[in-house]
């Protein structure tokens, strides 16, 4: 009877750890299984929300669910973002002291930008649901001062997000995955979460923090494989993380099949945008059609001396070509293009 009473003991208390259903992260009141290694004040509970107000925090999950180390999983938090504020959701990650957490992936939380002259000029196309500085979405996908469902699904070596169930950004990490000098550590494997607290500027809300705990088994998404030519996925990966905006203008997705179209779109981070809804081309943009060639370098070069923008183009293609982007792709690097070298549809 002993061992029996040990045995239903045992089950109780590893079954959150098999279980697939939602449980909590935040008892609503405080902070209590949560820590930060910098600046706590910038962290505080305000109606059962955990709100980041100040200079850079994150906010470590060091809670009892899974002894915090979360491997497959469903991460699910409502939240809600104010004018030109910047935040962040991190994933199999780290406890660390100060500085921008080394380990796992940030999942971006951004809806709009600060007045350029506030930062410099930046202006970030890296906006909520984008898998931070590999797979982007520059169009945001929710509204500031308006709560959204921001969910991150996690299984093997794949990372999906969801704003209010909507399918934003995912990615399959090869194996030997390129990374940064700064970004070594942006890897699957396993790890806790953190909420950023970017700059005094941001202030965000997160509420209604749970996770759903998924076995080792679980089915990995359909059709979402590692781009195989590591060296595209590399030249993607680096346009990525400077904050290049992916975007054809002369991409559009076919009459059928475009379930396959769009799931290649994101495979690549490229946006595409149909012809027909590019109506206005600001003054001093140059649009590349590289559809049967590559770029230019030298006209790349002249156009970016000159202080044109660009944007490119496809041509009216209804598929991706591999070559063709990995041509862009080269060109953009031999060019020595930055991110304000691009025009962005509906920017000036």
């Amino acid at each position: 009877m002993k061992r029996l009473s040990f045995l239903l003991v045992a089950a109780a208390l590893a079954a959150p750890a098999m279980s697939q259903e939602w449980i909590s992260l935040q008892d609503g009141k405080s902070l209590s299984g949560w820590k930060t290694a910098e600046r706590p004040e910038a962290w505080v509970v305000e109606d059962g929300a955990f709100v980041s107000r100040g200079d850079r925090s994150h906010l470590f999950y060091t809670g009892k669910v899974s002894k915090h180390d979360f491997r497959n999983f469903e991460l699910s938090l409502e939240v809600q973002t104010t004018p030109g504020a910047n935040s962040g959701v991190y994933v199999h990650t780290k406890w660390q002291g100060p500085g921008w957490p080394v380990a796992g992936y940030e999942l971006q939380v951004i809806n709009s930008n600060p007045p350029p002259e506030n930062h410099g000029g930046y202006i970030e196309y890296k906006m909520t649901g984008s898998v931070y500085a590999v797979r982007n979405a520059w169009v945001a996908p929710a509204k500031d001062n308006e709560w959204f469902n921001y969910r991150i699904r996690v299984v093997g070596k794949t990372i999906q997000t969801f704003v209010n169930d909507q399918l934003v950004c995912e990615y399959a990490e090869p194996a030997n995955a390129f990374r940064p000098d700064d970004k070594k550590g942006r890897l699957l494997g396993s790890g806790t979460f953190a909420l950023q607290a970017h700059d005094p500027g941001s202030v965000v809300k997160y509420r209604n923090i749970k996770v759903k705990l998924l076995p080792a088994d679980a089915a990995l998404p359909a059709g979402l494989e590692p781009v195989a030519d590591a060296e595209l996925d590399r030249l993607i990966t680096q346009a990525s993380n400077d904050n290049i905006p992916l975007i054809d203008l002369g991409l559009a997705a076919p009459a059928s099949g475009s379930e396959e179209f769009w799931r290649q779109a994101r495979r690549y981070g490229v946006l595409p945008v149909a012809p027909k809804d590019v109506t206005t081309i600001a003054s001093g943009v140059a649009v590349l059609v590289d559809r049967d060639r590559g770029p230019d370098v030298e006209l790349l070069k002249s156009l970016k001396s000159k202080g044109y923008r660009v944007a490119f183009s496809s041509g009216g293609a209804t598929s991706f070509d591999e070559a063709q982007l990995k041509r862009r792709l080269q060109a953009i690097k031999d060019a020595g293009l930055g991110w304000k070298d691009f025009w962005v549809p509906g920017r000036p």
